[in-house]
Parts: structure tokens; C-alpha cells; sequence
């Protein structure tokens, strides 16, 4: 590895005795030297109490001429004599070898051997890929340390990552260690994979698990359809901007989970834990954070385990506001259930795309008949790891727990907290049809009104007060949820906030996306009237205040009604005749009317409320079976009412189904999928990503909807 810096006054640079580059102290983030030298006035400037926030531990040397005590902070004083310097090079070459977490560090080390390979991967260092115009682009737009840190493991230096040994290991149990984990688990294809090793590892045909309806699909594909488990649904909220809320209070009442038991498996109803596990979203994709603790104190005692899918969070542990909402930082006891988190570290922490992980909290049961050990969770592991990992991606996950280690992490994410809240301050000051999805008032005084640190300090200033007009969500209870201060969420015109009903004119967020595409800026998604921006500590005030502009930019060309052809140019050029001499308003007119004449956020709501869910026919398993036997045909969706749906149907994103094989196709649902029908063919350049339906164009050149359902 490249020696890193030294970074040091500026006077002092040239008295340096040093093999190492030197940077000047205000040129430098820090990131890139491995110690600091400083000046006796320096130390009474601020830079002790800088180089502690940034929590890297860096070694810190004073040098002065005259004998002066070491101040808190400097490691040691020197006066610049041959013994002092070698001093100085010794702290920066500890701090060099402490840096790197352990699989990450062992791989560096390996691909500086260089060692000649006649083992997997076919390109053999890149090799293979420079041999060819094409090949040779691709090589050098990755660069070569990406094809020499992709290697097999016939060679056991860098361990096992699927039986965990060797720096492998290391690294999981270091990640285990930062996350208050008692044990780590690295998946290398995503949270949809890291929650089937956990159902796999837990569930079979019999069991019941109590089931958000929130659930991302991978939860219904693992517990249901691979597992065969018997769910008992939890209702969740929608609210009318689109938003996906949290599972009802009342869902968390025994009683009334006794008597869900009693509808799909009476004789399991006055089990003392009649429930081996509840699969429960810790954060929904829209930033409904829950409690772990209340949900443990209220169902913990019918759950053997409880799996919290926190593949939108996994840094709340980092963030003081929402430290003591997380199921790792629970203490936990003989009675309570085993905890499961999986965490998407590609989403919002520091992850490669397709990185996760799985944390395992259940020592406070081991032991028990319940408990889950090693040997097993690991079986399912393996039947959903391939056996050919890149390890690009595994060091990305150890870098990752290193990031958070200690005070780094938390300052990290202090500062892209502090610049969520200035952005939405920002935003409320420049706009006035586009608002941040915040409280209004708080304690009497505007949001905004409050300083930066208050806000950020102090969950009420995100708090779904039960009955807010603001938020619409019905059925929470006091402290129940907050909305996360790390999703910067955005509604848009079309809701009366008050009544909860439509507006004469609206702005589909669907059209603002496609804006900010055409201008370099990408949302996360986007549903009905609403708009979700992911924060990470990537953030910077620049990029911020960037999308601040362009969303103000986007209100003038409302107010001007600018035409469509200057706004949107790709949508417009790709359909010149649709909408020739259409302007903004009127496509957001005409959009915004499809969503009133189908009432679609009340629809979309109705798909995830009790009263109104599809009715269950049969277990998903066997839908799934009968749907790879054959033993299926496929129906205009207009046509399905009635009939068992043999796949899932769904929006992508959020990736929530609405319909679930087994369950049949009518009611809210149906309707639900008719109306997105209506829009594909109205509105083209629009359509969702729709999964388990298929568009198909008939014989008239309208596209349908169409569905597998058992014959």
C-alpha cells in the first residue's frame, strides 16, 4: 500500500525529516495521512478538538522548541532531534497497520504478492480482458486492482467465506463487534438473499409466522413460498400521498393476534408462542421508523424469533435520536424472542450494490429448544451463496464496519443528519408547491423555526403525532413511529392535507422524477404524490442545494406552464405525436385527473388494510408449485377476478406485494392494477415497473394487463 501522508503546519513543513508526502493541515480532510504534526499556538486553535470529532485516532506530535507539556490530544511533544522523527515515522506506520479492517487488509496484502494464477476466474488478473479492444476498455475503465482483488478460493490465504474461517471470520466477528451483534453473517446477493437464510434457516410447512404485509418480497419468496409457513397478516398504513406507513397499533394487541391464530390455525391459538417467527420492518422504503423495543415488549413473548428486514436502515444505532429504537441495541433476556436483523449496505451505508448482512442476536437463548445455532442458519447460507464470491464485494463490507467503528460513525451520520434538516429548511424557504413530508409545527413554533442542532438532537421534530393532519397515516399509537431523518421525503400538489381527499389540479411525482432525471439528478422513487431522496454521509452541502435549486426551477416552469417538449424532452421525443403542444400543467392535469377517477390512493391503501385484503385460497407454496407444474393459464387481469393468482403481483419499486399466490384476484387489488392498466396506455413514456403481471398488446394495439392463475 502507498505510504500515506503526514499532514503538518504550514511553517513547519519544511523542518519535516520525513520519506513521506506532506500536506499542509488545512488542506486535508485527514482521510489520507497517517499522522499530524502541529505547533504550539496551533494547539490552542481548535485543530485538537477537529482532529477529535473526526473520531480516526490519529497520532498528533507537537514540536517546540522550548520543553512544553503535552496538551489533552497531542501523543507526544518533540523538538525535530533524529530519535523524535524515527518516533514520529513509528506512530504512522502503527496507525498504517491498525487502519485497515481484517479481510480487506489480508486482500491488499495478497494482491501485492502478485502470484501467478491457474485457478477461477478465466480473465486471470485482467489478463484475459486485455487481449481484446472491448476487453482492454473494460479493464481500464475499472482499473487493475479490481480484477486482481477478484479471485477464487483455491488459494485459503484469504479464508473461507462460507464456512467462515480465517480473515473472513475475523471480519464478521469485527462486524458483529461494531453493530452489537453476537454474530455477523456478510451475503454478498443482497437483502432478498440474507432474508431467505434467515426464513430458511427458521421456518417450515406448519409453522405460522406473523407477517407484515409491509414486507419487501423476498420475505413472502422465503417464509412463504420456499418455507411453506402459514402467515398471519399484520394491516399497514398508507397515507394519501403514497407513502407506506407502519402496521397498526391494535395489530400488536395479544388478543387480537390469538384470534387472527384462531381464522388460519386454531389449534395453535393458545400456544404459549404460537408464532416461531415475526417478520417485521424495522424502516419502511418510505422512512416509517419503528421501536424495536416497543415491538418486543408488546409481541416478543409469541415470537420464538423476530426478524427486523432492515434492509432502508441500519445505521440508526449511529444516530443518536434513533439509537434506542434499534433491535441491536436491545437487552434482552431468557423470555424474550431471538432478534434477526438484515441490513442492505448497498442502500445507505458504505456497500458495493448487492452487499448485506445478517446479524444474529440470540445468545440470551441459547440453550433453549428454540434457539437457532451456527450449523444451521449456516446450511441456509450456503444454499443461497454462491460458491464462486467476488471478493470486491466482501471487503466492501468489512470497509464498511470499519467506517462505523467508533466515533467516526457517529459523526458521519451527525453530519448528514444536520444536512437533511438544512435542506428541508432550504427547501421550505424556496418552494411552495413541493414540501418536505415534516411536522409543521412543533411545540407551537414552525419546523423551521427551530436551530439545526435542536431539530437534530430530538425525535419529536420527526414524530407521527396519532391524527396529524400533515401526515394522513391513521391507526398509530403515541411514539409509535418518526419518520426518518435520513430519508429526505417530498410531497407534492394534489392532497388537501386537511381532508385528505384531491385537489383540483395536482403534480403526479412521477412527472418531477422525469424532471430531475432530465437534469442530472436522481431520486430514489417516487408513488402517487410523493418523492423520496436517500441521505448518506456521501452528501455535501454543494449537492444539496444543487437539488434545492432544481426543485425550485421545476415550480417555475409550472407557474409558466412551460411547454412539454422544454421540460421533459425525452418523454417528448419519443411520443412527439401524444403530446404535441402539450405543456406541463397539462400533463400534470390530465395525470393527476387518471389518479382521481380511480380514487388510486385510496385504492392503493385499501390493498394493504384487513377488511380488504385478497382472500386466501390456498398456501403460497402450493401456488408456486402448481404455477412451475404448469397447471396454470394466463388472463387479462380485467378477466382475473375470482381466480388464485399463481405469482405475486407488484409495483417495483417499493417491491411490497399486493397480491400473493394462493390469494385471489378481485376487490381493491384488482382495481389497483386496472387503473395502472389505464395509465400505461394514457400516458405513455410513464409506466411503473409492474412484476408478476405482464403487459401484452392486443389485437386493437392496447396494452393489457395480464396474469398466471390456476386453472
Amino acid at each position: 500500500m502507498k505510504s500515506m501522508n503526514i499532514a503538518a503546519s504550514g511553517e513547519l513543513i519544511p523542518r519535516l525529516s520525513t520519506h513521506r508526502n506532506v500536506v499542509a493541515l488545512d488542506s486535508t480532510d485527514f482521510t489520507d495521512v497517517a499522522a499530524v504534526v502541529i505547533t504550539t499556538a496551533d494547539s490552542r486553535s481548535g485543530i485538537l478538538a477537529l482532529l477529535k470529532r473526526t473520531g480516526f485516532h490519529l497520532p498528533v506530535f507537537m514540536l517546540a522548541d522550548e520543553p512544553v507539556s503535552a496538551p489533552v490530544g497531542v501523543t507526544a511533544v518533540i523538538g525535530g532531534n533524529a530519535q523524535e522523527w524515527l518516533e514520529l515515522e513509528n506512530a504512522a506506520s502503527r496507525y498504517e497497520a491498525e487502519l485497515l479492517p481484517p479481510f480487506y487488509d489480508t486482500l491488499t496484502q495478497y494482491v501485492d504478492m502478485g502470484n501467478s494464477t491457474f485457478a477461477c476466474p478465466g480473465h486471470q488478473h485482467g489478463e484475459f480482458f486485455r487481449k481484446h479492444p472491448a476487453g482492454r476498455h473494460f479493464y481500464d475503465f475499472f482499473g487493475e486492482n479490481l480484477f486482481r482483488a477478484d479471485m477464487c478460493n483455491a488459494d485459503v490465504k484469504l479464508g473461507d467465506l462460507l464456512i467462515h474461517e480465517g480473515s473472513a471470520k475475523h471480519a464478521q466477528k469485527f462486524a458483529a463487534k461494531v453493530f452489537n451483534a453476537d454474530k455477523t453473517y456478510f451475503v454478498l446477493n443482497g437483502t432478498s438473499a440474507a432474508n431467505k437464510v434467515v426464513t430458511n434457516a427458521l421456518l417450515t410447512r406448519g409453522d405460522l409466522v406473523l407477517f407484515d404485509r409491509n414486507n419487501h418480497k423476498s420475505n413472502h419468496h422465503g417464509a412463504l413460498i420456499q418455507a411453506g409457513a402459514t402467515p398471519v397478516y399484520l394491516e399497514a398504513a398508507r397515507n394519501p400521498f403514497g407513502f407506506i406507513g407502519g402496521i397498526d397499533a391494535h395489530c400488536f394487541d395479544e388478543t387480537y393476534l390469538r384470534d387472527q391464530i384462531r381464522d388460519v390455525m386454531p389449534e395453535s391459538a393458545d400456544a404459549l408462542r404460537p408464532f416461531r417467527l415475526a417478520i417485521i420492518q424495522l424502516g419502511t422504503y418510505d422512512g416509517t421508523i419503528y421501536n424495536a423495543r416497543q415491538v418486543v415488549d408488546k409481541i416478543g413473548h409469541l415470537c420464538d424469533y423476530i426478524l427486523f428486514d432492515s434492509a432502508w436502515v441500519g445505521y440508526e444505532q449511529f444516530i443518536n435520536m434513533m439509537a434506542d429504537t434499534s433491535p441491536l441495541r436491545l437487552e434482552l433476556n431468557e423470555n424474550d424472542p431471538g432478534i434477526f436483523v438484515t441490513q442492505s449496505v448497498h442502500k445507505q451505508q458504505a456497500g458495493f450494490s448487492q452487499t448485506s448482512q445478517i446479524h444474529k442476536k440470540d445468545n440470551h437463548i441459547r440453550g433453549q429448544a428454540r434457539f437457532c445455532p451456527h450449523k444451521r442458519l449456516n446450511n441456509a447460507f450456503m444454499l443461497h451463496a454462491s460458491t464462486s464470491p467476488f471478493y470486491p464485494l466482501f471487503a466492501a463490507l468489512d470497509v464498511n464496519a470499519k467506517i462505523h467503528e467508533g466515533e467516526s460513525g457517529r459523526r458521519l451520520w451527525a453530519e448528514c443528519v444536520a444536512l437533511g434538516i438544512d435542506a428541508r429548511k432550504a427547501i421550505l424557504a424556496r418552494c411552495k408547491l413541493l414540501q418536505p413530508f415534516i411536522p409543521l409545527v412543533v411545540d407551537g413554533k414552525p419546523w423551521q423555526a427551530y436551530p439545526t442542532e435542536t431539530i437534530a438532537s430530538n425525535r419529536r421534530f420527526f414524530s407521527f403525532e396519532p391524527g396529524a393532519k400533515w401526515h394522513g397515516f391513521e391507526g398509530y399509537a403515541d411514539d409509535q413511529y418518526f419518520v426518518d431523518p435520513c430519508k429526505l421525503l417530498l410531497t407534492t400538489p394534489g392532497i388537501d392535507a386537511d381532508s385528505g381527499q384531491y385537489t383540483e389540479f395536482g403534480i403526479p411525482a412521477t412527472i418531477l422524477a422525469h424532471y430531475l432525471r432530465e437534469n442530472g439528478i436522481v431520486p430514489e422513487k417516487c408513488d402517487l404524490n410523493s418523492i423520496l431522496f436517500l441521505l448518506t454521509p456521501a452528501e455535501s452541502e454543494e449537492k444539496l442545494a444543487r437539488l434545492v435549486a432544481m426543485l425550485a426551477q421545476f415550480e417555475r416552469h409550472i407557474e409558466d406552464d412551460t411547454p412539454l417538449a422544454d421540460v421533459l424532452p425525452t418523454v417528448f421525443q419519443k411520443y412527439p405525436v401524444r403530446y404535441r403542444d402539450y405543456t406541463l400543467r397539462e400533463l400534470c392535469q390530465e395525470m393527476h385527473n387518471l389518479y382521481v377517477s380511480f380514487d388510486v390512493k385510496d385504492l392503493q391503501k385499501a390493498m394493504f388494510r384487513k377488511e380488504s385484503l385478497p382472500h386466501v385460497a390456498m398456501n403460497p407454496q402450493d401456488a408456486n408449485s402448481a404455477f412451475i407444474r404448469g397447471d396454470v393459464e394466463l388472463v387479462r387481469i380485467s378477466e382475473a377476478g375470482g381466480r388464485i393468482a399463481a405469482e405475486g403481483a407488484l409495483p417495483y419499486p417499493p417491491g411490497v406485494l399486493c397480491v400473493v399466490p394462493g390469494e385471489i384476484w378481485g376487490g381493491a387489488a384488482q382495481r389497483y392494477f386496472l387503473a395502472l392498466e389505464e395509465g400505461i396506455n394514457l400516458l405513455p413514456g410513464f409506466s411503473p415497473e409492474l412484476q408478476g403481471v405482464y403487459s401484452e398488446t392486443d389485437a386493437d394495439g392496447i396494452q393489457r394487463l395480464y396474469g398466471y392463475v390456476l386453472k
